[in-house]
C-alpha cells in the first residue's frame, strides 16, 4: 500500500508532479496486483477488487476512455474511469481527481450514476423478512395449482388471452399458469379454511365458520424455494359487477414477498403486474431478472430488497399513471442504481408489448456498458474505436443530428429512426462521455453536427 500513500500524499499531480493518467499505475497504487486475460478493447487485466476482494472480479481496460482506462467490479458493480477509480479507491474528491488526470471540470459536471453526498443516504426504510405459508397450505396450493394449470392448457381462449400478452404455450408451461372455472355451475368454489391450514373465522350474521373462497379466474402462482408462496387470480371482467369487486384477488393463507425471476443476474427491471414481469422475463430473461411488485405501492420484503441494492442496474419500470410516479420517489432514495425506466408505448410493458415494441431491445437499451459492450445496435464496436470516432459512424449512418452550444444541448431524431439500440446508444455517447459531450458543446466548430460535419479528435 506504499504507493497509495505515496499518491496521496504528493497531492493530486502524483509523486513525480505530473498527471495521473495510467490506469494500471492507480490500480497498483491501491495495491491491487491484476494480469492480462484478454487483448479485447485494447487489452484487459483482471484481479481482485479493491473495494470488495475476490480474486479476479475485478477488470481494468487501461487504453479505454481515449487512453485513460475504465474499471468494473463484477462483484460489488462499481465501475467507471481513471476519474471515478481516484474517488472509489484513492479517496479524491471529484474536483482534484478531474484535475489529477489533466481533464478540466465543468461546474455543473456530474458523472454518470454519480449523487452529491447526502442525496442517497443509508435508507431508513428496513425490508420486511416475510414468512412462508403454513405446510398445509403449501400443498393444498400445488395441488390446486396442478389441476388449474391442466385446466388452462385445455381452454383456447384463456391462452389465446395470454399469447396476446406475449406468453406463449412455453411461458404458460413453465410458468404454470392455470385456470379456474369453479364448479357446480357456479364461477366459484368453496373449501373448508382449515383444510387449507388456516384459522376459523366466524361468519358473524349467520354463526357460522366462514369457508375460504376461491374465485374462477387466471390462476398465477408464485413460488418461493420450488413451493407455492402465493396465488393470485385474475378474475374475468364478467365477474366484477360492484366498484368493489377485486380483480386481483390473492387466495388468503399466501405468502406476502413479491415475485421474481433470475436472481443471478446483476440488473433487474421492476415492474407492477405479475403477468408483465412473467412476460419480460419471457422475452429478455437472458439479459436481465425480473421483479412484479403487484402494486406500485408495494415494497420488497428482504429477500428481494438486498438481492437488488447489490444490482449493477435497476430498471423501474412501473405503470404510467400517477400511483406510478409517486412510487418512483422511494425508488430513488433507496436504491443508486435506480433508473426510472418507462416503456416506449403504453402504460405498462404488457400495453407495450401489444404495441409492437421489442422488450428485449428495450431492456437491452437499460443495460449499462459493463454489462454489455455490445448492446442490440446491428454493429459490433471496434475495441481501438474512440468514442467520438463511434458517435461519427452512427451519425453517419442513420438520419441524427445534434444540437450543441454552450447554452443547450438536444439530440435531433428523425422520426423514422424505429432501432431503440441506436437511439439509446447514440444517448450513451453524448450525454454519459463527458469528452464528447462537453468537446462538442463547447469546442466543435459547428453547432448543428451530423455524420457530414462531425470533426474527429484522437484522445476524446
Amino acid at each position: 500500500m506504499e504507493g497509495c500513500f505515496s499518491i496521496l500524499h504528493n497531492g493530486p499531480h502524483g509523486p513525480d508532479g505530473g498527471k495521473i493518467v495510467d490506469m494500471l499505475d492507480m490500480v497498483s497504487s491501491a495495491g491491487v496486483v491484476v494480469k492480462k486475460v484478454s487483448s479485447t478493447r485494447g487489452g484487459e487485466y483482471a484481479g481482485p477488487c479493491p473495494g470488495c476482494g475476490g480474486m479476479d472480479r475485478f477488470r481494468i481496460w487501461p487504453v479505454d476512455k481515449g487512453g485513460g482506462g475504465s474499471f468494473w467490479c463484477r462483484g460489488c458493480g462499481k465501475g467507471g474511469d481513471n476519474v471515478q477509480f481516484l474517488v472509489d479507491f484513492l479517496g479524491y474528491q471529484y474536483r482534484d481527481a478531474f484535475r489529477a488526470v489533466g481533464r478540466a471540470m465543468p461546474d455543473k459536471y456530474r458523472p454518470v450514476g454519480y449523487r452529491p453526498a447526502g442525496a442517497c443516504q443509508e435508507p431508513d426504510f428496513v425490508p420486511k423478512t416475510h414468512e412462508n405459508p403454513v405446510p398445509t397450505w403449501e400443498i393444498k396450493a400445488s395441488e390446486f395449482v396442478l389441476k388449474s394449470h391442466q385446466a388452462l392448457l385445455e381452454n383456447r381462449k384463456a391462452l389465446g388471452y395470454l399469447a396476446g400478452r406475449g406468453l406463449d404455450l412455453q411461458a404458460v408451461q413453465g410458468f404454470k399458469l392455470g385456470w379456474c372455472a369453479g364448479e357446480n355451475n357456479n364461477n366459484c368454489m368453496f373449501r373448508p379454511r382449515v383444510s387449507w391450514g388456516l384459522p376459523k373465522m366466524i361468519n358473524e350474521k349467520t354463526g357460522k365458520n366462514k369457508m375460504l373462497w376461491i374465485p374462477r379466474g387466471l390462476v398465477i402462482p408464485c413460488f418461493k424455494g420450488g413451493k407455492v408462496h402465493r396465488i393470485r387470480i385474475r378474475r374475468p371482467a364478467e365477474d366484477l359487477q360492484k366498484k368493489t369487486d377485486i380483480k386481483y384477488y390473492v387466495l388468503p393463507g399466501s405468502g406476502r414477498e413479491v415475485m421474481g425471476h433470475n436472481p443471478d443476474k446483476n440488473v433487474f427491471v421492476v415492474v407492477e403486474a405479475e403477468l408483465d414481469e412473467m412476460m419480460v422475463t419471457r422475452r429478455a430473461g437472458s439479459v436481465a431478472g425480473t421483479v412484479a411488485l403487484g402494486s406500485a405501492a408495494v415494497k420488497p420484503g428482504a429477500s428481494v430488497f438486498y438481492v437488488l441494492q447489490k444490482a449493477l442496474r435497476v430498471l423501474v419500470a412501473l405503470d404510467h399513471d400517477k400511483a406510478g410516479q409517486n412510487a418512483w420517489k422511494w425508488w430513488a432514495e433507496n436504491f443508486e442504481n435506480a433508473r426510472q425506466w418507462p416503456v416506449p408505448e403504453g402504460k405498462d410493458p404488457g400495453e407495450a408489448y401489444q404495441a409492437g415494441v421489442d422488450i428485449k431491445e428495450w431492456v437491452t437499451a437499460g443495460l449499462p456498458p459493463a454489462v454489455t459492450m455490445e448492446i442490440s445496435t446491428g454493429y459490433d464496436i471496434p475495441g481501438d474505436m474512440y468514442p467520438i470516432e463511434e458517435l461519427k459512424m452512427l451519425l453517419e449512418k442513420y438520419p441524427v443530428k445534434i444540437q450543441a452550444d454552450e447554452k443547450q444541448a438536444k439530440i435531433l431524431f428523425d422520426p423514422g429512426l424505429k432501432n431503440r439500440g441506436v437511439k439509446q446508444r447514440i444517448r450513451d455517447l453524448f450525454f454519459g462521455d463527458d469528452e464528447v459531450h462537453w468537446y462538442l458543446r463547447m469546442y466543435h466548430p459547428e453547432k448543428i453536427i451530423h455524420g457530414g460535419n462531425c470533426e474527429v479528435v484522437k484522445g476524446v
